[in-house]
């Protein structure tokens, strides 16, 4: 019998294997059930919300019905569950008296699928193939809120099997149903069977559907007869019944809106049998809180998805008739990657699942109020959000430098409502929003109208050219870069205006730029150990690689007196860089002139604009003299340190630097990647992608936070341990290494006959 995960591969490590589907072998990692990867994969699609599948085969977090931030859950209640003769077996690894548990899990996740195996203490194996609708390149088809169960039944025994196989979900609550009481009702359609539940009375089309509240299906897909029922939860006593059809559907105030399917089966000796649940949902507004905790709040947002879906039932009909053209395109889209010869095995795992931070972070508004008239209809705003859990806000700057680019290569329509918004929310003397509302301006964390300044300027400007730069290049449509070349232009003369002191191009803000008060400034490093003042090295060559996209800008719009604007500061900051910052082998951390104050310390990041301008195929921030020296002493001291990447700061000499802040031992893992990156276009391919294959395999393989991505590692001893985050779309940035390992800019992928291409083709052809 075919296995949708084979039974004697190694866990928690990559291995190669033949998947159910797919052409060519794959490379994954295999979660079992004493080994569990700390959040499960999400199930969901592009602004959609989603529904963690937990890799213990239990529902975790739920942001479908827009309990965004905090995320409802983890709920940790089973999803399935079967029963043959008088015993109840749980799909999961964890049961109750008179429930058993499966006896062995493995899972294997593959956004937007996740590959299941249970095996149960009965004559029965059961895989689990969960997915959502997510086709690179459409819109459309990534935008479908509703995941699909298929569940295969395999009789392990001579003699024929009958039994019954439950699906149970738990719902929204009575705070994402904006206080109303769900209601369920069976819901049977030609190709359906199961239950739909929502608010109010005659909730399926009727009058007394109230618009905004949430909805549901659970059904089966096929004619097949169902029960329906409450959910099913840790309750035993409804466990065992499933087999029985249930009392009336009237409300229960005890369960919220949760509901259950029930279906039988007969399996012959050694025989098979599939059965597919579809779970639909439709909750069309959020509020800027994020949360339903003061369901009052009156700045109301609407999902762009409730453009093309205006109920429930509407999704779940969609995917009983194109489920199978569906899935045939996700893994037609994923036989591109998996067959990349040119990409190591471990990549081709990992860039198809950091594409799931999409659901778990990105939002699109309809253009309606409380966004702005300036906001196009058929654009609406999209955002993405820094860290739902811990540091929730909207587009804040540089997490969208380091992490869009997924969005720009296979969703660029998306990409451009987002520089629409930054483009309305600039403000007049030039700066750019730092978030379009979030925690850091304490504002709601899901609030798409309330742009604010924040606590960072020395690299805003930097990161809104770099974005445009982005979307320019992908596209080849010199349009963008007129659009947007008023935001650009303006959000530079205000960067060269943050110092305009010896050196200022290159320099540290002087005081008085932030919003929050504080005496200094910070960039994205936020807590530099020393405070940096004076020049600084990492600002310094952003801004630099800043001049240099700029200036290619304004010669494409014919703008030849700011392109000469630009080479004169260009100019002037690396004449400064070099006179004052270059020590012999590497660059200073800082050096005040006025003072003679300076860092001793080795930053590890300092030729961040190295990579910027190598990524966007422009010339150099830096001398390429100076490029090979100061890897080496990079290579030599951070990256020594470190088992699993490369530590901000190093002393001189090799060792430890004591410093406060994010810790000795710290690094982000969107710089460990930027820093591998510049390895490899310097020349030194090998030690770069090694360099990012260890910190992948921490991420992935050691801490099993592969669907729960940190922005930050930091240990003692290094230890490998997180430090801080969770949902960090910073880490997209995965996606830029595979232009760096061609030698190419980021449009290389896009063009005839790339991997971005090529997905992009196969996901319409498959």
């Amino acid at each position: 019998m075919k296995r949708l995960i084979p039974g004697d591969l190694p866990t928690c490590k990559w291995v190669n294997f033949t998947a159910d589907g797919l052409k060519d072998p794959v490379s994954g990692v295999i979660y079992p059930e004493d080994q569990p990867a700390s959040n499960g994969m999400p199930l969901g699609g592009l602004g959609t919300g989603c529904i963690d599948l937990e890799t213990t085969g239990l529902i975790g977090y739920v942001s479908a019905f827009n309990s965004l931030s905090p995320r409802r859950g983890p709920l940790n209640v089973p999803l399935l569950g079967v029963k043959l003769q008088d015993q109840t077996h749980i799909l999961a690894a964890a049961g109750m008296a008179g429930a058993k548990p499966a006896t062995g899990v493995r899972y294997w996740g593959h956004y937007p699928i996740a590959d299941m195996e249970f095996e149960l203490d009965a004559p029965l194996s059961v895989g689990v193939r969960a997915w959502s609708p997510f086709v690179p390149g459409s819109v459309k088809d990534s935008m479908i809120p509703a995941a699909v169960f298929e569940v295969r039944l395999r009789n392990l025994s001579d003699q024929p099997l009958r039994g019954t196989l439950a699906a149970s979900f738990p719902g929204f609550t009575q705070a994402e149903a904006l206080g109303m009481a769900a209601h369920r009702e069976p819901y049977r359609t030609e190709n359906l069977s199961g239950a739909a539940v929502g608010c109010g009375g005659a909730f399926m089309g009727g009058p007394e559907r109230p618009p905004d509240r949430p909805s549901y299906v659970l059904a089966v897909l096929g004619d097949a007869p169902t029960r329906v029922g409450y959910s099913l939860g840790w309750d035993l006593s409804r466990w065992q019944a499933i087999e029985r059809e249930p009392p009336d559907l009237v409300r229960d105030e005890h369960d919220s809106s949760g509901v259950s399917v029930s279906t039988d089966f007969a399996l012959s000796p050694r025989g098979e049998q599939t059965a597919r649940f579809v779970l639909a949902w439709h909750a069309p507004v959020w509020t800027g809180a994020g949360s339903f905790g003061a369901w009052t709040n009156p700045r109301a947002f609407h999902h762009y998805y409730a453009r093309e879906f205006t109920s429930a039932e509407q999704v779940a009909q969609h995917m009983a008739l194109h489920h199978g053209s569906l899935l045939k395109r996700i893994l037609a889209w994923q036989d591109v990657i998996y067959g990349e010869a040119s990409l190591p095995d471990w990549l081709r795992d990992c860039l198809i699942n950091i594409l799931h931070l999409i659901p778990e972070t990105s939002i699109w508004g309809q253009a309606k109020p409380p966004i702005g008239e300036w906001c196009r209809e058929e654009d609406g705003l999209f955002a993405l959000n820094e860290c739902p859990r811990q540091c929730p806000q909207l587009e804040c700057l540089p997490c969208s430098f380091y992490g869009n680019l997924p969005i720009v290569y296979f969703f660029p329509e998306a990409a451009l409502s987002t520089l629409r918004g930054y483009k309305a929310y600039q403000s007049e003397d030039g700066r750019p929003a730092w978030v379009f509302g979030g925690c850091t301006i304490g504002t709601g964390y899901y609030d798409l109208a309330a742009p604010g300044r924040g606590y960072q300027a020395s690299l805003n400007g930097a990161c809104v050219v770099e974005m445009v730069d982005k979307l320019w290049l992908r596209s080849g449509d010199d349009s963008v870069v007129r659009e947007f070349y008023d935001l650009c232009r303006r959000a530079t003369i205000w960067t060269m205006s943050l110092n305009t002191g010896e050196g200022g191009v290159i320099a540290m803000p002087v005081a008085g730029h932030s919003e929050s008060g504080l005496l200094y400034e910070t960039e994205w490093f936020e807590a530099p150990e020393p405070g940096w003042k004076g020049l600084a090295t990492h600002v310094g060559g952003v801004r630099l690689a800043q001049l240099r996209l700029m200036a290619r800008m304004a010669e494409a719009v014919g703008d030849g007196e700011f392109v000469q604007q630009c080479q004169t500061w260009f100019e002037q900051g690396a004449a400064a860089m070099e006179k004052h910052l270059w020590a012999g082998d590497h660059y200073l951390n800082f050096y005040e002139p006025v003072t003679g104050s300076k860092s001793e310390l080795v930053f590890g990041y300092q030729l961040d604009g190295q990579w910027i301008t190598r990524f966007h195929g422009a010339a150099d921030a830096f001398p390429a003299a100076r490029e090979a020296p100061a890897l080496e002493t990079i290579r030599r001291c951070n990256v020594a340190l470190s088992k699993t990447g490369a530590v901000n700061y190093a002393n001189y000499d090799g060792t430890p630097a004591k410093v406060g802040g994010y810790g000795t031992y710290s690094y982000f893992t969107p710089e460990l990647l930027m820093l591998a990156m510049t390895y490899i276009y310097a020349g030194k391919k090998e030690f770069g992608l090694e360099l990012a294959r260890r910190c992948w395999e921490n991420v992935v393989c050691t801490q099993r936070l592969t669907w729960d991505q940190p922005n930050l590692f930091r240990g003692d001893k290094d230890t490998g341990e997180r430090g801080f985050g969770a949902d960090y779309y910073q880490n997209m940035i995965l996606w830029s290494l595979v232009a760096a390992l061609e030698g190419g800019n980021l449009a290389r992928p896009c063009e005839s006959g790339g991997l971005v291409q090529r997905m992009i083709r196969a996901g319409q052809a498959g």
